[in-house]
């Protein structure tokens, strides 16, 4: 467990390091409005885009690792924060249960071993045992990829969505093929 952890704080570590290095890019379509109302749109063209302010990457993850669905807030999304902590609460809480079980049927188990051992026991304890474990491995899958969507969504942040895009160049034509080989 500890090597995992150290292994994981490396990863964060150089995933943080490198968020430092990305550059926004800006729309050179776009040219600034003379009457300070925000940016407008060249003539002729289709493009039009406000310029976001970027959200930092880094800043998103280091939330992110020091509370689930923090970095989800500061990316303003939300609707992600309460969902990663209520998975978050679900499983540390599977862990807890499975851990007191696990425990009472080891104390069971070892309250029986004077009269030769109730094989039962064993197997309930090592049963709970298997199902605590799985559910610290669900936790620490959940706490990485709450990690990786608050450096994605940083880095999508200022990305357009908006209805009005635009295709540059020739349009591709819909339509379907079925192809029979024999």
């Amino acid at each position: 467990m500890v090597r995992c952890l150290a292994t994981l704080s490396l990863v964060i570590a150089i995933a943080w390091g490198a968020s430092f290095g990305q550059t926004v890019q800006v729309d050179t379509t776009a040219v600034k409005d003379s009457s300070g109302a925000g940016v407008r749109a060249v003539p002729g063209d289709s493009l039009f885009s406000t310029e976001v302010p970027a959200k930092s990457t880094g800043m998103a993850m280091l939330l992110s690792a020091l509370l689930p669905g923090a970095g989800q807030v500061y990316n303003e999304s939300y609707w992600k924060a309460p969902l990663v902590l209520g998975i978050g609460v679900y499983f540390a809480a599977q862990f807890i249960r499975y851990n007191r079980s696990a425990d009472d049927y080891r104390q069971l188990y070892l309250a029986s071993l004077p009269s030769g051992g109730n094989i039962t026991y064993q197997r309930l304890r090592d049963d709970y045992k298997d199902l605590r474990d799985a559910n610290a491995w669900y936790f620490l899958i959940l706490y990485v990829l709450n990690i990786v969507d608050a450096y994605v969504d940083a880095s999508l942040y200022g990305f357009d969505v908006s209805p009005t895009l635009s295709f540059r160049g020739p349009l591709p034509v819909p339509g379907l093929s079925l192809r029979v080989v024999w």
